[in-house]
């Protein structure tokens, strides 16, 4: 997905609509946020579950039952339990996998947005990308009540439950990387295929008629490919 400078018109609206492709991809997309929401949550809630730091982190479980009084927030004083949900440095490999998932859901953070506002009809695109945010806050719900539900099971085990629901929507969101389709703004910049993206863009908006929009998205790549150092100016420009 490319980068690029908006071309604006006064007044004026590209032809086109909402169609189903558009929707169903950016419902696709959007898993990236169930992810973010939900690895969020999930981590916060295995990590103060007594059968989990029982098993793992048996010193601050200690700690943690000698002081009855001791807050949420200081009970974790631990470098080894930090290192679980905080760094991939020196952790056993399947601690190294759920950190590395975690990453991977940072930039699905980042990468989403782009992508579903590149697929989105501008007058539309708020409303597409605020379906992001509420994503995360789904993500993030069913976390917590999968957490409430898996603390309470006899045996210690509801934690890898809760680690283990992610693979669901990590499944989803792997598929959907597989069929999604390229944005017409990424076909111009990385590619400079045209007539791809014409044909792309003809499909997401449900129109033959979408020259205006095209010629909008080609001149605003030539005018982001003969920008350099844009991030040094714009820490160096002046308000």
């Amino acid at each position: 997905m490319a980068v690029g400078v908006v071309v604006e018109r006064g007044g004026w609206e590209y032809n086109g609509r909402m169609t189903s492709f558009v929707v169903l991809s950016c419902m696709m997309a959007a898993m990236g946020g169930v992810i973010f929401g939900y690895d969020t949550g999930i981590s916060g809630g295995v990590t103060s579950m007594e059968s989990f730091l029982k098993k793992f982190f048996p010193e601050v479980y200690t700690k943690m039952k000698e002081d009855t009084k001791i807050s949420n927030y200081c009970k974790f004083d631990s470098q080894l339990l930090t290192s679980f949900t905080s760094s991939p440095l020196h952790c056993r490999p399947h601690r190294l996998l759920l950190r590395l998932l975690g990453h991977q859901s940072l930039r699905a953070q980042a990468s989403v947005p782009l992508y579903l506002s590149e697929m989105a009809p501008a007058r539309y695109r708020g409303a597409i990308n605020n379906g992001f945010q509420f994503s995360i806050g789904i993500g993030s719900l069913i976390a917590n009540l999968i957490n409430y539900g898996t603390e309470k099971i006899k045996g210690g085990w509801g934690w890898r439950i809760s680690l283990g629901m992610a693979a669901l929507p990590a499944s989803i969101l792997t598929l959907g990387a597989i069929f999604l389709p390229e944005t017409p703004n990424s076909l111009i910049e990385r590619s400079n295929h045209h007539h791809k993206a014409k044909s792309m863009l003809q499909k997401v908006r449900g129109t033959e008629d979408v020259q205006e929009e095209l010629e909008d998205l080609i001149k605003a790549s030539d005018i982001s490919k003969t920008t350099t150092n844009q991030f040094r100016k714009n820490l160096s420009e002046k308000i």
